[in-house]
């Protein structure tokens, strides 16, 4: 879960030295790939053109981007995704500032979902984790490969980007 934690933290960092402890905990001790020293305000200038602006994001951090259609921000998938954070008695802290279906939000509700389900047998909550990865399993393969694909990305935001696919496809495996 740490790995979670970290990927969450990543995505909603706000300046270089955020990205950096986040990446840090995400690559452990080891490293493994990204056994490299980036510079981190070279990685902080990929994460924002990348992921907020002011220019057009090249790989939007939002579900309903990926999912609605038409590109757009805080549509019918946010709107699905709140309901489901309703469901487990969360809220966004951000709401109203950030769209519920950010992928650290979204990364996060996971965390609260696996935490009630490894404290209830619940039928629902079993239900609704199985929903809720089904969903994030029909966006974030397309949101890692746009991060992959895109001119500004960098080789530490990559490393992410994979690390955020590999442990999908594991939770689908379980």
């Amino acid at each position: 879960m740490k790995t979670v934690e970290a990927m969450r933290d990543f995505f909603l960092a706000g300046d270089a030295s955020e990205l950096e402890k986040a990446y840090l905990e995400i690559c452990g001790p080891s490293q493994g790939e990204a056994s490299f020293d980036p510079d981190w305000q070279e990685v902080e200038f990929a994460f924002n053109r990348l992921f907020v602006g002011p220019a057009a994001l090249e790989a939007p951090p939002f579900s309903s981007v990926y999912l609605d259609g038409q590109s757009l921000v805080m549509g019918k998938t946010t709107l699905d995704v709140r309901g489901m954070y309703g469901a487990l008695g969360l809220e966004s802290p951000w709401k109203n500032t950030l769209p519920d279906d950010h992928i650290s939000l979204e990364l996060d509700a996971v965390l609260a979902i696996n935490h009630l389900a490894r404290q209830t047998e619940q039928v629902e909550i079993q239900e609704l984790r199985k929903r809720f990865m089904t969903h994030m399993q029909s966006w974030v393969p397309l949101f890692a490969g746009k991060i992959l694909q895109a001119p500004s990305s960098h080789p530490a935001i990559n490393h992410v980007a994979k690390c955020l696919s590999q442990w999908l496809q594991e939770q689908g495996e379980q």
